[in-house]
């Protein structure tokens, strides 16, 4: 989320204080927190979509290029390594 360092959330802080009052602090605290952290799980499953996707689409290309006998040989090591086995 970008390099927020504690002077800066101290700052915004002291701007909520001054805008909210004490009273209502707490209660806009909550809401903010509520909004990051639905914000947070949007683009974390915005992000594992596109990946499914991505992996899906390089998967169908490299069957297609089997298929037509298009694939070299670095292209065959690289989709017969198994995940997880990596040096």
């Amino acid at each position: 989320m970008g390099n927020v360092g504690f002077s800066e959330l101290l700052l915004l802080a002291l701007i909520t204080l001054l805008v909210a009052g004490p009273q209502k602090l707490p209660e806009v605290a909550r809401t903010v927190g509520r909004w990051s952290r639905q914000a947070r799980h949007a683009w974390a499953s915005l992000k594992s979509e596109f990946e499914s996707e991505m992996d899906r689409d390089h998967n169908r290309r490299i069957l297609e290029a089997e298929k037509r006998g298009e694939l070299d040989d670095a292209d065959r090591q690289d989709t017969d390594e198994q995940p997880g086995t990596e040096d």
